[in-house]
């Protein structure tokens, strides 16, 4: 399947117009509270147990396929490997920081459907020139629950 273009650059192009006329902080702000809203709709329709790694995987994998990325979610023990084989937004490259744009809707997902105590590093992005893009998703809250599986 192949990235939902239109979809995509919809995104794109409000993000910078935002950027333009409110600057970068207020355009993050605004992009994260579109992309919540967004993606608590498409989850909710989904179905999930919060806390649930399987229900993660399932619903982050159905989601993105649904808008045409290419994603591998690994789950392992008290972690889960996420990796964006294909570039959602690749022309804000260079236009905003990575880590601050992955922020605006991976911190979401995270805290949204797995709860408190999860975290997630990025270890690997398409725009530093690596071949995918790598969230570690990790639970390391102490003196809280494990998570389901």
């Amino acid at each position: 399947m192949k990235r939902n273009e239109a979809f995509f650059s919809l995104y794109e192009n409000f993000f910078l117009a935002m950027k333009k006329d409110l600057g970068e902080e207020k355009a993050l702000e605004l992009f994260t509270k579109v992309m919540h809203n967004g993606l608590k709709k498409a989850y909710d329709a989904s179905g999930f147990t919060r806390g649930s790694v399987g229900d993660f995987v399932r619903v982050i994998t159905e989601r993105d396929e649904g808008v045409g990325l290419r994603v591998e979610l690994v789950p392992g023990e008290g972690k889960i490997i996420y990796r964006f084989l294909d570039d959602p937004f690749p022309n804000l490259k260079n236009k905003v920081d990575a880590a601050k744009l992955d922020a605006t809707y991976i911190a979401f997902k995270v805290s949204y459907l797995l709860g408190d105590g999860w975290g997630y590093t990025t270890t690997k992005h398409l725009w530093r020139g690596d071949s995918f893009t790598e969230h570690v998703i990790s639970f390391a809250a102490s003196g809280a629950a494990s998570p389901a599986s």
